[in-house]
């Protein structure tokens, strides 16, 4: 159990902080000092390591490279759409619009006249078809590979501005999902003029001599060391020059690695950051109580974060024993009480779920009269009972030994509960759950293994996140799609389908929702194969879906104003989501010195 922290702040006060790097103008003597109030200070999201890995490799596409996802994405970068999910609303950019053709097999992009690459260049159609085709013939590692194989047969130019994607079958959400959502999509496009020619698995991207990385994005890296990166806008950004978007105010953006969240709180309470990794809500609470520009979503708690479209899951490996056996895993649900993990771990500042439909989608497809929300009350999985516990154990053919813990055959069955260090609340009170009735429970060390021992499926048993249901039931639905699935040993295509679930009757209701516009209509044929996907999912539980995310975003208001929040939510909060550069055109100096 992790406890609020007010008393060790109230008395760390805002001690200087020798662990913390200092900011360029004082630590680097060949860049230009820039003052405080024309800085904005930023640390990646969520748990990172002391110091930046990679800082000379800025391809975008690598998943071992997180820069594009950190930083990359609101300075160098820019995307063609984005997406307010708290409207739904498109914000289109480097592109005006795009159209679908009835059948859904083709899509046409019309991009905005007099986009520009840092380097002069033009940002053209050319530059579209170079970068989906360069990812659809990507190596297996590069982010979105295995999709863009999946769906684009080629790339059309029609003219410098318009570029049309062919489709190997019907994709009427490709665009969204890719290329306009505003979340954790990450697809950049590339300028064909740098990358045509280069060996996509391994070029790096970077080189300070000729100005690489290159973008179309209002900022140039200017540094880039493991203890900071430093970016600084440039004058010529096309954006103002054709009176699309005012430049933006900040001059200069730094991001500096913090490793905790004590250390993110203290660095909030001295005003040394602005934004950046989440607080859990004690040190949120506690720092606030310091420092009264700091800022949440919500103007009030215990819920005072943002929906970030994901959340805490007990997944299990059913590709081995026993975590197949559906018993089992029925069992285990019983044995969790969410409420109690919510008020434990988090301070009751998450919502308990039992499946991974997000805030973002709820008020449209759930509520009363839903055929999903009727599928959850018939599964009622929020329901803790020993009774049901003992119930599925017995069908499971488990019995108690003599210590009084589940056994078959006389082997008690040990689960082991892992889970990533931004998840680590959880685990404690989980574990404890999961003793109480009768199982032999351990919690496993937290360690940097997880994430490729997930993806290979060297685990029984993680603790993860679900990230999906943005707009609509099939972005969760779908993964559990055999497709994502692989054999032990093998590197699944996303994480977040760790399960390696499969079933040929729900591959067969995905691809018909794949292949059709959402539609909230009950009696439609989208909602019925919802309604359907939904109940076997539940009927097989290959995860246990336990507390929706709302994470505590804090913004420090020292400096900067303009931070999106619940009053003004004209996007998602996030730091690392596409959108976030929404934010860095709407920020405004404070007016302190």
């Amino acid at each position: 159990m992790r406890l609020p922290l007010p008393r060790r702040y109230l008395l760390a006060g805002a001690l200087a902080l020798a662990s913390v790097p200092l900011l360029a103008s004082t630590a680097i003597a060949q860049v230009a000092d820039m003052p405080r109030n024309e800085t904005l200070v930023l640390t990646p999201w969520g748990d990172q390591p002391a110091q930046f890995a990679n800082v000379e490799n800025w391809h975008p596409y690598l998943t071992s490279v997180t820069h594009q996802r950190d930083v990359m994405e609101f300075t160098v970068n820019e995307m063609l759409f984005y997406t307010n999910l708290n409207t739904g609303e498109l914000i289109p950019w480097q592109a005006e619009s795009f159209e679908y053709a009835p059948d859904f097999k083709t899509a046409t992009i019309k991009l905005r006249d007099g986009v520009e690459w840092s380097d002069g260049e033009k940002f053209t159609a050319e530059d579209v078809k170079f970068t989906l085709e360069a990812v659809r013939d990507a190596p297996p590692e590069s982010r979105g590979a295995a999709a863009y194989n999946e769906w684009i047969k080629d790339v059309t130019v029609n003219d410098p501005l318009s570029v049309t994607i062919n489709f190997n079958k019907p994709a009427p959400r490709f665009i969204r999902d890719y290329l306009a959502l505003g979340h954790e999509n990450h697809h950049t496009i590339l300028p064909k003029h740098i990358w045509e020619g280069q060996d996509f698995a391994t070029f790096t991207n970077y080189d300070p001599d000729k100005g690489w990385p290159v973008g179309t994005g209002p900022y140039k890296l200017v540094l880039t060391t493991n203890q900071q990166e430093i970016f600084d806008r440039r004058d010529d950004w096309w954006g103002a020059k054709v009176g699309f978007q005012d430049m933006p105010a900040p001059k200069r953006i730094i991001l500096v690695p913090v490793s905790s969240d004590d250390a993110m709180g203290q660095l909030h309470i001295a005003n040394q950051v602005d934004g950046g990794r989440q607080l859990l809500i004690g040190t949120f609470e506690a720092a606030r109580a310091q420092n009264d520009k700091l800022k949440s979503w919500n103007t009030e708690g215990p819920n005072w974060g943002a929906p970030d479209g994901c959340d805490y899951s007990l997944v299990f490996n059913m590709m081995k024993e026993p975590w197949n056996d559906v018993n089992l895993r029925y069992a285990i649900n019983y044995a969790i009480d969410r409420d109690a993990l919510n008020d434990i771990g988090y301070e009751g500042s998450q919502k308990p779920v039992t499946y991974a439909f997000s805030g973002y989608m709820a008020g449209t497809w759930l509520g009363e009269g839903s055929p999903l929300q009727a599928v959850l009350d018939k599964y009622n999985l929020d329901d803790p009972s020993q009774e049901k516990v003992d119930e599925y154990m017995a069908k499971g053919g488990y019995a108690k030994d003599g210590n009084g813990v589940w056994a078959k055959d006389g082997t008690p069955i040990n689960v082991t509960i892992r889970t990533p260090a931004f998840i680590q609340p959880i685990l404690a009170p989980l574990t404890q759950q999961l003793k109480n009735a009768g199982f032999d429970a351990v919690q496993a060390p937290v360690d940097d293994t997880w994430l490729p021992d997930i993806q290979s499926g060297n685990f029984d048993t993680m603790v993860f996140v679900h990230c999906g249901s943005l707009s609509e039931p099939l972005e969760t639905l779908q993964h559990y799609h055999s497709k994502f699935s692989r054999p032990l040993g093998e590197t699944i295509p996303t994480a977040i389908a760790a399960s390696r679930y499969s079933n040929p009757e729900y591959d067969a209701i995905i691809d018909r929702m794949d292949a059709v516009t959402a539609d909230t209509n009950p009696d439609s044929d989208y909602m019925k194969d919802a309604a359907a996907a939904l109940d076997i999912a539940l009927r097989d539980l290959p995860q246990i879906d336990m507390l929706e995310e709302f994470h505590v975003v804090t913004f420090n208001n020292t400096y900067w104003t303009g931070w999106p929040s619940a009053e003004d939510p004209y996007v998602a909060p996030y730091t690392p989501w596409e959108a976030f550069n929404v934010v860095i055109h709407n920020l405004q100096p404070s007016g302190a010195q």
